[in-house]
């Protein structure tokens, strides 16, 4: 139906962070849509489906994308990184959390563009 460059921009617009809740949102849409005939409250109702999908994004904590990552330790401890900026520490005591407590060397601006790929 979509090619995959589709998927994603149309998955971007929308809101998701992943393709899967794209496709989620797009088949579950068009189930509901071959029910009935096409009215105002179907097309509505879509948008409610759309709310619903991306809080259960949220739940299942699909925010965090580790594909354009290449650094190992930001992978392993993206968790305590958001666990820490939730509580209000800065990238500087995060990086000296992270040595103290694991022995790992993570840069102040490793961290900044970490929120920044994920839109934190």
């Amino acid at each position: 139906m979509f090619t995959q460059k589709k998927k994603a921009y149309y998955a971007k617009i929308l809101g998701f962070k992943t393709v899967e809740d794209f496709e989620s949102f797009s088949k579950r849409y068009l189930k509901f849509l071959e029910k009935k005939p096409l009215t105002k409250n179907q097309i509505m109702s879509g948008f409610f489906i759309l709310v619903e999908i991306q809080k259960e994004s949220l739940k299942n904590k699909s925010l965090i994308n580790f594909e354009n990552i290449k650094n190992q330790h930001i992978k392993k401890y993206g968790d305590i990184i958001l666990e820490l900026r939730k509580n209000g520490s800065g990238s500087l005591s995060i990086s000296k959390y992270l040595f103290e407590n694991h022995r790992v060397r993570i840069s102040r601006g490793t961290i900044e563009k970490f929120y920044k790929q994920n839109d934190l």
